[in-house]
């Protein structure tokens, strides 16, 4: 089965399931092609068809990452304040 874009549906699943390396393997295994055709027709189809809610997971981890470092570091200074004074 096809989708509209000409990639089989398990690769547009692969893609869309954040499985890039899997995608590219399994549109050679369809279409017989080498791996730097079917990388470029894997990253068109990424570019052309953007995931809007994969943009907003790597903020949230930055912002809890941040949270904990700076619990970290006030921890580390209070620790010091008590033990030089």
């Amino acid at each position: 089965m096809q989708t509209d874009t000409n990639l089989p549906t398990d690769v547009v699943e692969a893609i869309h399931a954040n499985r890039k390396i899997d995608a590219i393997k399994r549109l050679r295994e369809h279409r017989g092609i080498g791996l730097k055709e079917a990388k470029q027709e894997v990253e068109g189809y990424i570019l052309g068809h953007p995931q809007p809610s994969s943009s907003q997971a790597p903020k949230a981890e930055s912002s809890a990452g941040r949270l904990i470092l700076i619990a970290i570091l006030i921890g580390g200074a209070y620790v010091a304040y008590q033990y030089f004074s």
